[in-house]
């Protein structure tokens, strides 16, 4: 049997976010007792982390994280026959290597497999690894929320997520990271349409940049007899490289909301559910979307009250009028429909009130998102946030 693989690779972006999938995966949540304190801002020179943010992502070296997840995707599947049916030379070299004019073929396997592209500059990982764990202290300290972290650390090869997706030793780890791929592989088998006889296997391999700056997943698990269950990750993404660096500094302080706003999140999707007839899956889906929304509109409110005094503490260097043009470039994709009402809502009920409100009852938020008035236009910046300071050369 020959065996050859051959390479193609795809570019997307996304925004970051939280995926909701209705997929089987078992995991452990423990939450731990607080960590460290914060680093002087003599550690943080944001000149320095905002060139190195800018600087050009890198796509290599790749390292496999996690177990690869058996699965057609028909997009990419159909992608990949389109692609062996306009190589005619590959077909060629694989008819005379089976001395047949006629071939038959067979998908033998589908996959996808999560790759991260490390950070092997140590100079920013040191540096993005003591923001993040500043940010993070910080926003605990005025939230009141617990530590739900084991570590915030960088990655570096296999061992890390091995450690980290087994969740035995409790808590999330915040594994830190330069860039992040799917890789959708494709095993097809080709043999003489008459007689069988020898075979040619080819592998197919689509690389996909996911663009998520940060990510932490739970997955539903939809039972018998209304029996909905949620299981969560142990480890959350936070990548340092973006188009806008932003994104990077928000992510370890929007991922940190997120999970502290999960739980009341499942509760309310289960509720929803129980409340009716078993719905099929389509409209699983869609409720899982709309409640992904509401918590994207809290989490949003949150960032936009924390963001401008955690870059008076360590980031002083940028223009907080940066915050809403951030924000405000994410109201192009649905599931953020509603930040412009979150951010409204969370700064006129305050931090602590409003994340009390959302644990104990979220459906009274979501209530409040639907009460809101309809306006293109977002929230207009506090004058206290209005800073004539220019940005720093990349």
């Amino acid at each position: 049997m020959y065996w050859q693989t051959f390479k193609r690779q795809k570019r997307m972006r996304r925004y970051p976010g939280w995926p909701l999938v209705i997929l089987i995966m078992a995991a452990i949540l423990i939450v731990p007792p607080a960590g460290a304190g914060n680093p002087p801002k003599s550690q943080l020179d944001s000149s320095l982390l905002f060139a190195f943010i800018q600087k050009e992502d890198r796509q290599s070296p790749l390292v496999a994280f996690g177990q690869a997840d058996s699965g057609i995707d028909e997009v990419l599947s159909r992608e990949n026959r389109t692609f062996l049916g306009r190589n005619p030379a590959l077909l060629e070299r694989i008819r005379t290597q089976l001395a047949s004019e006629t071939l038959q073929w067979q998908l033998e396997e589908a996959s996808t497999r999560r790759m991260i592209v490390p950070e092997h500059r140590p100079a920013y990982a040191a540096l993005f690894e003591n923001y993040c764990q500043a940010a993070v202290d910080y926003v605990l300290q005025k939230t009141r929320l617990p530590n739900p972290y084991r570590s915030i650390a960088t990655f570096e090869d296999e061992d890390g997520w091995r450690e980290a997706a087994t969740g035995e030793k409790g808590g999330i780890t915040a594994l830190l990271v330069h860039n992040i791929a799917d890789v959708y592989t494709e095993a097809y088998v080709f043999s003489d349409a008459a007689d069988g006889g020898p075979k040619v296997r080819i592998k197919l391999s689509n690389r996909s940049f996911t663009g998520e700056v940060g990510s932490y997943s739970s997955w539903l698990i939809v039972g018998e007899d209304k029996q909905y269950e949620f299981v969560r990750n142990p480890y959350t993404l936070w990548r340092n490289s973006a188009d806008d660096p932003l994104n990077v500094l928000i992510a370890p302080i929007e991922e940190t909301l997120h999970i502290a706003l999960r739980q009341a999140t499942e509760e309310a999707i289960k509720q929803r559910l129980v409340s009716q007839p078993p719905p099929p899956p389509n409209m699983v889906e869609r409720i899982v979307e709309e409640w992904l929304a509401v918590e994207e509109a809290a989490v949003g409110g949150l960032v936009r009250q924390l963001m401008p005094e955690i870059m008076d503490r360590f980031l002083a260097a940028w223009p907080r009028r940066d915050i809403d043009a951030t924000l405000a470039a994410r109201r192009q994709f649905d599931k953020y429909r509603y930040i412009d009402a979150g951010i409204r809502i969370v700064e006129t009920l305050g931090l602590e009130t409003f994340i009390n409100l959302y644990q104990q009852d979220p459906q009274a938020f979501r209530a409040m998102l639907d009460a809101a008035p309809i306006d293109d236009a977002p929230p207009s910046p506090k004058a206290s946030d209005q800073r004539p300071v220019a940005k720093p050369a990349a």
